[in-house]
């Protein structure tokens, strides 16, 4: 079988030369060790061509046939370097080919050039180099290397190579890719001397996959193969290659891209909300956010979303909205809602997002603080934190759009919910002002977002001015100052209130958008500072106001608390000083008793006691008994003390106790009261009237003034007023 193959193309070469054969030889040429650490190995692709033409036989040695005749001279020290070498003969089905190559790399000096040159021999006679590449012949190849800087030579080691081992295929050609949602089918142009024939394909990003099976090839002009299991709407870079019925495969043909067909997407968007009541009686705000799908779970190009809410309460009221945004904000007037959310691209549309919305359940998200934006070259640089935030953070999304009443579109980058900043590159442009939204996301719940204006060539559009003190203690300083938009100012990195004392730092302090005041604390009372607001540049730092400060020497309810304590104490001394005044008079000047001033000595003194010695006397007891049937009568006492002055000295003219008599009740017997006119004893109906009576014994006695009454048919009442006389001005009676 073999003897038969070798006559026919041995035929085919001496008929009609449809048959190239094309000499490769690859070999690395080391000049150092492949382990050095300290210096990398760089290597240079060398080509060289051979022409059939160019090899010349050697005089001196009819075994030789060369590209160069210096060298047929002969060698008298060979240095030999490491190479490896393969040869290949690379076959078509018209003529030789008149270019047959030679490849190999070697390393790369800069400083030198060298020259190559390949050396044919066989162990008989040559007697046309033109025939050396016949089908069953057998040669030595040897690479020469010179330096063309110093001259030095250099030679690899012989290579045996076998013409009919070493035939390569000639290379396929792919002439077309015809491609389903997950299917790639290519077809490519062959040789009729082709056999069969080997697939390999990958992803931009991957590594080859090749395909177990070879492809028999069936037709003299074309193969086709249907790569099965690939991913919908996505790239592959294919390449073939063909083995005769001998040697060795072709080359991999020409790279070719096919692109798989969309199908519907395969997974819901995640999605998260947030809730903003405008006022408890009024509708809701729902922001209702999600991600955008990856390329292989998108399975094409997104066309929008479909988002529908349900109320809990109505279930067959359901309203539904398109969009092609990431976002969309619904007015709702229902505590419980039940939305879903579903991605569609021109194949169908993806599973759908379900989330269930409680308002008594839900919770709050703050927005991320200390936004700033920086602009670096062509990229703007995000700055964020969460702060200390009860949920995790899942994810942080970012959003910018033209800085326009309605923007056309906005686009979306998100980061791990760990990340504190992020570049923004793609969709910029200069000289356009962009309004950027981050948003915090804990799994199904989305924070508020939180603004700020930027562009390419400043960073962020806003400037801290008109710093200004608010309020000054004896320890503590508080300034504030307003954040206004500027859309011309240097680069501002960020902004610093610094406390300064005399020429020393103090404190520094960073301050963000939402902070527009600080308190500086722990200060020295009755000391002078200075406020700095200072706006940091990436070349320089630039100062926008400098204040002078003096804390005051007390606090200001030290002074209230002083101040009160003063009036406290000025009081307790004024009552102090009253008091120990009283107390004084009464232990060491007491009051003497006055006998002029007493009621009884004046009651003696009087001379109408001399000439009417009738005794007018109220017997107490028959006073007693105000009722013989013991029903009607009662008597009241009451008494009173006497005045006293205002010096707290008794008024002898008033020194008496007085004993009040009320509301007597006495029978109609009339002989109770003594020394009564006659007139008014007879007259029953008229009124009793009887002044200044008094019974006076040792000194003591009752006297009874006015009293007054009436005789009626049942009883007589009277009324009297009359006095214990004691003749001792105390107050203990």
């Amino acid at each position: 079988m073999y003897v038969t193959k070798y006559s026919f193309y041995t035929d085919m070469y001496r008929v009609n030369h449809s048959w190239i054969v094309t000499c490769i030889l690859i070999f690395s040429h080391v000049m150092m060790s492949c382990h050095m650490e300290e210096h990398s190995e760089r290597r240079q692709l060398h080509e060289l061509t051979v022409k059939r033409k160019d090899l010349k036989r050697c005089d001196n040695d009819n075994r030789v046939c060369v590209t160069d005749d210096s060298d047929c001279v002969p060698r008298s020290h060979v240095s030999h370097e490491r190479v490896n070498i393969s040869c290949f003969f690379l076959l078509t089905d018209y003529a030789l080919t008149p270019y047959p190559q030679c490849l190999w790399s070697q390393e790369y000096n800069i400083n030198a050039e060298s020259m190559h040159s390949l050396i044919f021999s066989q162990t008989t006679p040559i007697y046309s180099c033109m025939g050396i590449f016949s089908f069953g012949g057998r040669m030595n190849v040897t690479l020469k290397i010179k330096n063309n800087m110093n001259g030095m030579e250099s030679w690899s080691e012989p290579y045996e190579v076998a013409v009919q081992e070493a035939i390569k295929a000639p290379c396929p050609t792919i002439t077309s890719v015809n491609g389903s949602d997950n299917s790639l089918e290519v077809t490519w142009g062959i040789s009729k001397l082709h056999t069969r024939c080997r697939v390999r394909y990958r992803m931009a990003t991957d590594k080859w996959t090749e395909i177990s099976a070879y492809v028999l090839v069936e037709s003299a002009e074309k193969a086709v193969y249907r790569i099965e299991g690939l991913k919908p709407f996505s790239s592959y870079i294919i390449a073939v290659s063909c083995i005769l019925s001998f040697g060795h495969w072709s080359d991999w043909s020409m790279e070719t891209t096919g692109t798989t067909l969309e199908s519907a997407p395969s997974r819901p968007p995640d999605i998260c909300y947030h809730m903003e009541t405008v006022n408890k009686q009024g509708p809701h705000h729902l922001m209702l956010m999600w991600k955008a799908l990856d390329v292989y779970d998108a399975h094409g190009h997104i066309l929008g979303y479909q988002v529908s809410y349900t109320q809990t309460k109505h279930p067959f009221l359901s309203v539904t909205t398109n969009t092609t945004d990431l976002k969309v904000v619904l007015v709702v007037t229902e505590d419980e809602l039940e939305v879903t959310v579903m991605a569609y691209n021109s194949a169908g549309g993806s599973p759908y997002s379900h989330l269930k919305i409680d308002l008594s359940l839900h919770q709050t998200l703050p927005s991320v603080r200390r936004l700033w934006v920086n602009s670096e070259d062509d990229r703007l640089v995000l700055h964020w934190d969460v702060g200390h935030i009860s949920l995790p953070v899942s994810e942080v999304a970012n959003e910018w759009a033209t800085d326009a009443a309605h923007p056309t579109s906005s686009h979306w980058k998100r980061v791990n919910g760990s990340t504190r900043s992020t570049v923004l590159k793609d969709h910029l442009q200069p000289g356009t002002t962009y309004r950027i939204n981050v948003y915090p996301i804990s799994n199904q719940l989305c924070g508020p977002p939180k603004s700020i204006f930027a562009n390419l060539e400043y960073g962020t559009l806003l400037g801290a001015v008109g710093m200004h003190v608010v309020d000054v203690t004896k320890n503590t300083v508080t300034v504030q100052w307003e954040w206004q938009r500027k859309e011309v100012h240097p680069k501002v990195l960020r902004y610093r209130v610094i406390l300064r004392l005399g020429e020393t730092q103090v404190e520094s302090i960073p301050v963000w958008p939402e902070v527009w005041q600080h308190t500086f604390f722990k200060l020295h009372a009755n000391t002078g500072y200075s406020v700095n607001l200072l706006a940091e540049t990436s070349n320089d730092n630039i100062s926008r106001e400098i204040i002078p400060i003096k804390t005051h020497i007390f606090e200001h309810n030290e002074i209230m608390f002083t101040f009160c304590l003063i009036v406290l104490l000025t009081l307790g001394l004024g009552v102090f000083l009253i008091l120990s005044r009283t107390v004084y008079k009464t232990y060491f000047f007491p009051n003497i008793a006055n006998p002029g001033a007493s009621v009884v000595g004046r009651w003696l003194l009087e001379s109408h006691h001399e000439k009417n010695r009738v005794k007018n006397v109220l017997k107490l007891e028959e006073f007693l008994v105000t009722d013989l049937s013991g029903e009607n009568g009662f008597v009241e006492l009451g008494q009173e003390r006497p005045p006293v002055r205002d010096d707290g000295i008794f008024n002898p003219g008033s020194s008496h106790s007085t004993l009040n008599i009320k509301h007597i009740f006495i029978p109609q017997n009339t002989e109770y009261i003594e020394n009564t006119p006659k007139s008014n004893r007879e007259n029953r109906d008229s009124s009793l009237m009887f002044n200044n009576v008094a019974h006076i014994e040792n000194g003591q006695g009752i006297h009874v003034e006015n009293c007054q009454g009436s005789l009626l048919p049942e009883s007589t009442q009277i009324q009297c007023n009359f006095d214990y006389i004691k003749n001792k001005h105390t107050l203990e009676k």
